[in-house]
């Protein structure tokens, strides 16, 4: 298989999100630049120079119609949406991937081959308005996603001993179904649109500090990234500023590095493809 370059895989990752964004709005589903994203829009307008994903937040709601409808009603065939009930997932959010392309990520490989270069999508949930409330079930829901977590790795493939040791003593006491309809149960207990704060608690790397108020995500603004238009949060600056603190100050160059550790590559038959 011919091996992508980064600056090849982050103009399909572009592509990728135009059209994840051009069918949001098609479809009357609100959706924000998010992470890394958000800031690379704000700082640099477009990707932060030594980043090399996309990430994209979206209501509970909507996130779970974009799941229903995208793979029936979205009309480019190079994308397709695998959100984690689908087996061949192994994150507990979604990602909308190119077909044309297949990924090892982290030192993990898929099953199947199944994910390639890809966006993710994060669902945006209420959570409980005091903060010690708010505590509980934080934990309560990555103890249930570091279960699904665990559940996934496979073993023989990850290059990462501390993975390879941790799995193998937790995959026995560990299901992946079980452990996601506990989350969706947990999530249940605080919908979005009932709730004055919000947060994104659907992966084990998310921290306990990113809630926000949902003030922060009632509206959008239309920010530039790699010459393209797309929205971001009302509130971007406070969320920004919780997240990074004086985002707008580049970091140490010693941490001026990808937290990613992925190869990708043309499937056989699509090498010669033009992006």
């Amino acid at each position: 298989m011919k091996l992508i370059s980064l600056e090849e895989n982050k103009k399909l990752q572009l592509e990728i999100l135009k059209n994840v964004a051009a069918f949001c709005d098609e479809h009357g589903l609100t959706y924000f630049l998010a992470y890394g994203t958000l800031l690379g829009a704000v700082r640099h307008k477009g990707f932060i120079p030594w980043d090399d994903d996309i990430d994209i937040q979206m209501p509970r709601d909507d996130y779970n119609k974009l799941i229903e409808i995208f793979n029936t009603q979205n009309k480019d065939n190079k994308y397709r949406l695998i959100s984690p009930e689908e087996n061949i997932s192994k994150h507990p959010f979604t990602k909308v991937i190119d077909i044309r392309t297949i990924k090892n990520e982290n030192g993990i490989s898929y099953r199947e081959g199944a994910l390639g270069i890809d966006i993710d999508v994060f669902p945006l949930d209420g959570t409980p308005d005091d903060y010690k409330e708010y505590k509980k079930w934080y934990k309560k829901l990555n103890r249930v996603y570091w279960q699904y977590h665990f559940a996934n790795i496979d073993i023989k493939s990850s290059k990462k001993l501390k993975i390879k040791i941790a799995s193998a003593f937790m995959k026995p006491f560990v299901n992946r179904e079980s452990a996601l309809k506990k989350a969706r149960d947990i999530h249940k207990q605080y919908p979005y649109k009932s709730c004055d704060y919000v947060a994104v608690v659907e992966s084990i790397f998310n921290s306990i500090n990113n809630r926000t108020e949902k003030s922060n995500y009632t509206d959008t603004v239309l920010l530039d990234f790699e010459n393209c238009k797309f929205k971001a949060p009302v509130g971007y600056d406070v969320i920004l500023s919780s997240m990074y603190g004086d985002y707008m100050k580049l970091p140490p160059k010693e941490k001026q590095a990808t937290h990613h550790d992925n190869d990708t590559y043309w499937k056989e038959g699509y090498e010669n493809e033009e992006i």
